[in-house]
């Protein structure tokens, strides 16, 4: 039987969008499902709904089946600590460097300093290149080491479901190549669930099990061509 960490049922989301209204969608535990024709702006009212970070204005949306208009405040909380939202919108604090935005959530949670914080994810930080920044604060890097360290302030919680827009510099060919690897070692350490969308996601194709294409207001679904080779079983997340 498929365990599903995110389902969007019969969803309308907010405000007028260019998504089916209304919108049903799973996501089974360590699926990764991609999105293609979803730039940032397209993007934010879904992810803001699956990060219940908005309401939709029907239906219903369910985190590892638990629904979250049923949860209290404080379970809320909890349950955003397992999932990590990334898009365009997301900022870092200014009066923190980079090293200190990272290890935040860590910080508070764990009650450990930044360096304690940040050195089980010393690998993580070194494919997203960022060592050498970490003592910078977010004015004082481009926006492609902001957006990094954005990916790396959300990846360090071990998050078991990932949302996220690929856009910037992570949609080039190679911010894209390493962004894969990082999310390959994520999906796999922390056995997430992952929705990715973008303008374009050829790069991400190795990592999804299913493709859809945002068109017309309608989500169709596309062949990933790549999985004609894989066993079935490669692309069933079975609990």
């Amino acid at each position: 039987m498929l365990n599903y960490a995110l389902n969007l049922d019969l969803v309308t989301l907010p405000i007028d969008t260019a998504w089916p209204a209304p919108l049903s969608l799973a996501l089974a535990f360590n699926e990764v499902v991609l999105i293609e024709g979803a730039g940032p702006a397209v993007s934010s009212p879904l992810l803001e709904v699956a990060a219940t970070l908005a309401s939709p204005v029907a239906g219903n949306v369910r985190h590892w089946g638990r629904n979250v208009a049923l949860e209290r405040r404080e379970k809320l909380y909890r349950l955003r600590r397992r999932i990590a939202y990334i898009s365009p919108p997301q900022v870092l604090l200014h009066f923190l460097t980079l090293g200190e935005n990272i290890a935040l959530g860590p910080c508070y949670y764990q009650g450990c300093s930044e360096s304690e914080a940040l050195a089980p994810h010393a690998d993580l930080l070194a494919q997203l290149k960022l060592q050498a920044h970490l003592t910078h604060y977010p004015t004082q890097v481009s926006a492609a080491i902001y957006a990094r360290a954005v990916w790396a302030r959300e990846l360090v919680k071990g998050p078991e479901l990932i949302l996220a827009v690929i856009s910037g510099d992570l949609a080039t060919t190679a911010g894209a190549a390493m962004l894969v690897n990082v999310l390959r070692e994520s999906l796999a350490r922390y056995g997430a669930a992952a929705l990715l969308l973008g303008e374009s996601l050829e790069p991400f194709y190795p990592l999804g099990h299913r493709l859809f294409l945002l068109e017309s207001g309608q989500l169709r679904k596309r062949t990933i061509l790549e999985h004609r080779a894989r066993p079935l079983t490669a692309y069933l997340p079975l609990a």
